[in-house]
């Protein structure tokens, strides 16, 4: 019996998470890179499902833009004075990720389904991030 739609975007959605986590962790990118690509990469599964984008911000661009954005925002918060560079990149690591748990609800059936898996994820590598922010801020390249 061949997969239904649904586990067909499940397992693309899968295969490509999968990849692209791997793929960032062995670059030993920032956590906040990692975090907005996760949300960048299931924007662009999403699109490609047939979801619409539900940030107003970003409404009309494809997803690779999408992406591209993401990552380019990260990059300059970088090299932002520290009091705005810490917090600025907690902010985008811990969206970044809750982003792309919402993103995979919404393609699974239910986008609040994911509220406990962010709440868990940020909790559990709060002090992680932290670390990582004034790491990066200290010295972006």
């Amino acid at each position: 019996m061949p997969p239904t739609p649904i586990e067909e975007t499940l397992l693309a959605l899968l295969s490509a998470v999968l990849l692209v986590i791997l793929v960032l962790w062995m670059t030993g990118c920032a956590s906040a890179d990692r975090g907005q690509a996760a949300d960048g990469l299931t924007t662009i599964i999403a699109l490609e499902q047939g979801f619409s984008e539900a940030n107003p911000v970003f409404d009309g661009l494809n997803g690779p833009t999408i992406f591209a954005v993401k990552l380019a925002v990260t990059q300059v918060v970088k090299v932002t004075p520290t009091p705005i560079c810490q917090p600025g990149l907690l902010g985008l690591t811990a969206a970044g990720y809750g982003a792309a748990l919402w993103n995979i609800g919404i393609m699974a059936g239910s986008g609040p389904a994911a509220i406990p898996l962010m709440i868990g994820l940020t909790v559990w590598q709060w002090e992680n991030w932290e670390k990582d922010a004034v790491k990066v801020c200290d010295n972006p390249f």
